[in-house]
């Protein structure tokens, strides 16, 4: 099979573009080994080792090569988003959907009530009890959050997962102010 066949077949597997790139580089190399040695035998002894046909076809090789190449190039690049782990995603629809004021002041009103119920049979627990465990699962939200970007070590991932965060944060500090307008 020639290279003019494996232009014409398609390359699905990224392991199989990067070899057909390395066999399209390294014929290239060749080609271009090629044309320099016949353009140095033709300045030096001012003779022909090629036919002008001959030339010409490699010329035209070369491009086709460096056509297919830039298309093969262009299918491995992959956009940000083709990065994004899946664990991400999930944390994000997760943390917009808890982080709607309704939800977080229903789950906040549930653990707040699930907490006094269970504190009183320690301590008779007062106003300020009331408020700490009200406001307390949406600040483990954040801090959770918070702790999640800084421990992430891929630059890519650390950029999308401040975008969540910072949508995640204003969702949640709009839902405590109106929390916060509810409870005073």
């Amino acid at each position: 099979m020639n290279d003019m066949d494996n232009m014409n077949n398609p390359v699905s597997t990224e392991d199989e573009i990067q070899d057909e790139i390395f066999n399209i580089e390294v014929r290239l190399q060749e080609i271009d080994a090629e044309l320099e040695h016949y353009e140095d035998v033709l300045m030096e002894k001012e003779e022909e080792i090629l036919e002008p046909k001959e030339v010409e076809e490699l010329r035209n090789e070369y491009k086709e090569l460096k056509k297919r190449r830039k298309n093969l190039l262009k299918q491995t690049k992959k956009s940000i988003w083709d990065t994004i782990p899946l664990w991400m995603g999930i944390y994000a629809i997760f943390q917009f959907i808890f982080s709607f004021w309704l939800f977080l002041e229903e789950i906040s009103r549930q653990f707040t009530l699930f907490m006094l119920q269970v504190l009183e049979k320690i301590f008779t627990p007062g106003l300020w009890t009331l408020y700490t465990l009200f406001f307390l699962i949406p600040f483990l939200s954040l801090l959770a959050s918070t702790i999640i970007l800084l421990k992430l070590k891929n630059k890519n991932h650390k950029k999308i997962f401040a975008i969540i965060f910072g949508i995640h944060g204003i969702e949640t500090l709009v839902a405590v102010g109106l929390m916060i307008s509810l409870v005073v």
